[in-house]
């Protein structure tokens, strides 16, 4: 979660340095983002209400299903069919097993733990360790990032670089730091009939 949030925010803030502005993200470019609120509380609801193992999972996949569907009725925004490919390879993985395997040499890397702690460690609702029957097990948990003290999976890389994009074209930054309103402004000033009129005494 914490590489997502990442994500998105670097992309805000370099279309920001590259000259976006707040002004160029209207409400109605996304397509029912309540869906976006939702799938967040449903996927912090089962370590906030201490949700049984089969809710949990239940509940995670039902956190994907809703961020599908905010991706699928946004797919119009660059970006967004990446986001869209990391959280189906995620959801994939989380229905095939019944949970997110993580890879226990994976935890050791990322500097999480040492060998002999490893069972020790709460993987938390919806994430189990690694076994050797797991179905489409190279797309679980398995990718160490040891600056965030993290296991991702390479559907979170995938939807990390989506987010990162869609952010910056969210803000849509113009080339110059000037608007295409700005433009079109100075156009219209340089029409004769128009300086005219600002001339022109009031009568």
């Amino acid at each position: 979660m914490r590489l997502a949030v990442l994500a998105l925010l670097g992309g805000l803030a370099l279309a920001g340095v590259l000259g976006g502005r707040l002004g160029n993200l209207p409400a109605e470019r996304l397509r029912w983002p309540v869906l976006a609120f939702v799938a967040v509380a449903l996927y912090w609801a089962p370590s906030v209400v201490g949700a049984a193992r089969p809710a949990a999972v239940a509940l995670l996949l039902c956190s994907y299903a809703a961020l599908l569907t905010f991706a699928a009725v946004n797919l119009r925004l660059a970006g967004m069919a990446v986001v869209a490919l990391g959280l189906g390879l995620n959801a994939a993985v989380i229905l095939a097993n019944g949970g997110m395997p993580v890879d226990p040499a994976a935890v050791v890397a990322a500097g999480l733990a040492g060998p002999e702690e490893l069972r020790s460690i709460d993987l938390g609702p919806g994430r189990q360790w690694q076994a050797g029957d797991d179905r489409l097990a190279g797309l679980g948990d398995v990718v160490p990032v040891r600056a965030l003290d993290e296991v991702v999976s390479f559907g979170d890389l995938i939807l990390a670089a989506g987010l990162a994009n869609v952010g910056f074209r969210l803000l849509r930054p113009v080339a110059g730091g000037r608007s295409k309103d700005t433009g079109r402004g100075r156009a219209r000033r340089r029409r004769p009939h128009q300086l005219v009129a600002l001339v022109s005494p009031v009568r």
